[in-house]
């Protein structure tokens, strides 16, 4: 359900930013869809923190979510340079390549997508990680559910997932409108205390076994932003990937403070 009428557009100031509840961060450079979301870090996280001060300065003190990419680093960086708890700082992460893998699971067995449990973790980008182990149809694991033999290869599945974006982009000149609807999703479930579980991007605290790098798992999102993060029971393939894709995370922070 949307939030309903009536919405009100202006050309505010920081200010006027600073007394809201929730500020959204999309400003960034033009992408180039054929390269990686990484290769916009640069100029992105120049734009991203001259805005965060200048909110910062006025007060600021409700939660952040960002869709800028690559989400995930500027979301590090944007919890680490504000000052406000990680809670408070939501990437939209891998909320869209999840839904994306819904999608195709469900267009695949001819289920309806909202019956299709199935996480995309770690990076929104090239090194994401599908959890497979976890993936659910009707409550039956994936593998179980009628039809499932047939399925492509997860290699395959995970490619298409990652690939939609760039796709619709060359196709449309920009992905506006699937990833407007993740942002609207976290900011109902923030502003209505709901309490929902979201694939969204956070700080790591230890879950997986990580720590100063934000990426993206299930978390609990309710009136304080991230509530709780929740800690899949991956298999050690998965595990490994996600280390890997961590590390992919984290380079390009460390690149971007040598550079």
């Amino acid at each position: 359900m949307p939030l309903g009428t009536p919405i009100t557009v202006t050309a505010g100031t920081y200010k006027d930013a600073a007394a809201s509840a929730i500020v959204i961060i999309t400003v960034g450079t033009p992408g180039k869809f054929q390269a990686s979301r990484l290769d916009m870090l640069a100029g992105n996280a120049v734009i991203v923190r001259a805005c965060i001060g200048k909110l910062m300065a006025e007060g600021f003190d409700g939660v952040i979510v960002i869709s800028t990419n690559p989400v995930d680093v500027l979301t590090y960086i944007v919890q680490k340079e504000s000052g406000l708890p990680p809670n408070r700082v939501i990437g939209s992460g891998t909320l869209l390549d999840s839904e994306r893998l819904r999608h195709i699971l469900g267009e695949q067995l001819n289920v309806d997508p909202r019956s299709v449990h199935a996480s995309v973790i770690g990076e929104h980008g090239d090194s994401s990680v599908a959890v497979w182990s976890a993936a659910q149809v009707a409550g039956l694991p994936l593998k179980h559910y009628p039809g499932a033999e047939a399925l492509p290869s997860h290699e395959a599945l995970l490619i298409a997932v990652r690939y939609a974006g760039p796709i619709a982009a060359t196709l449309k000149g920009n992905t506006c409108f699937a990833v407007a609807a993740c942002v609207t999703r976290i900011c109902e479930a923030v502003l209505r205390d709901e309490r929902a579980a979201l694939v969204v991007s956070t700080l790591m605290t230890g879950q997986y076994g990580l720590h100063d790098v934000s990426l993206s798992t299930p978390c609990i999102v309710g009136c304080g932003g991230v509530e709780s993060v929740i800690e899949l029971h991956l298999n050690p393939a998965e595990q490994k990937a996600l280390e890997a894709s961590a590390a992919v995370l984290k380079h390009a922070y460390e690149q971007l403070h040598a550079d």
